[in-house]
């Protein structure tokens, strides 16, 4: 059963466009629990919302991806057979090099399943989605290029694809880097100390 809500929209409200340049990735191999939708939603939000934080391995944790600015996005869309529909999220985020690191992030990632939580613009709230869930694989490509003419694009696009009952599902929990914690719902980062 759904939530059904009315959309409204103010005259002169900001609405920004594009993902923020800092996306997170993981592993599924390093995350031991995951965030679940909310059990008993009593929101619009609540009903696409995941719950919690994810608890990582010992010594693991997320890493960071710089996505060129206008040049990343995600977004949604249905699947499946009438009664069986579902969601198919996506993202498509741009590195502007093809260095060796890049080069093997590419070649470590291309047959793994892992979890991605991108980072939204908006004017007065944070906004984290994730595309890769717990009990549905992800599908990771990327694709390099040196450009062809000087100052023309380069570097690495990674792109990844995931099946969900959620069109990207909001999360405001804590991301945990190699380096401190990232709070999604208040945007504020926590170095280790």
């Amino acid at each position: 059963m759904g939530i059904f809500a009315s959309l409204k929209w103010l005259d002169g409200q900001v609405n920004p466009s594009g993902i923020k340049t800092r996306v997170f990735w993981a592993p599924k191999t390093h995350i031991l629990t995951h965030p679940k939708v909310i059990a008993v939603p009593l929101t619009a939000s609540d009903y696409v919302t995941l719950a919690g934080d994810y608890g990582m391995a010992v010594g693991k944790t997320f890493f960071e991806l710089y996505s060129t600015q206008g040049k990343g996005k995600v977004d949604f869309e249905p699947i499946g057979e009438k009664d069986h529909k579902m969601f198919v999220n996506k993202g498509s985020f741009s590195f502007p090099d093809i260095s060796d690191d890049a080069k093997s992030m590419a070649k470590s990632n291309i047959n793994s399943n892992v979890v991605l939580v991108a980072l939204l613009p908006h004017e007065t709230e944070f906004r984290a989605v994730v595309i890769g869930e717990e009990d549905w694989d992800t599908t990771v490509t990327f694709k390099g290029t040196s450009g062809d003419a000087a100052g023309s694009a380069k570097g690495l696009t990674f792109d990844i694809e995931a099946p969900s009952v959620n069109p990207l599902p909001s999360y405001k929990g804590a991301i945990v880097l190699p380096d401190g914690t990232y709070d999604c719902e208040t945007g504020v980062f926590t170095p280790t100390v």
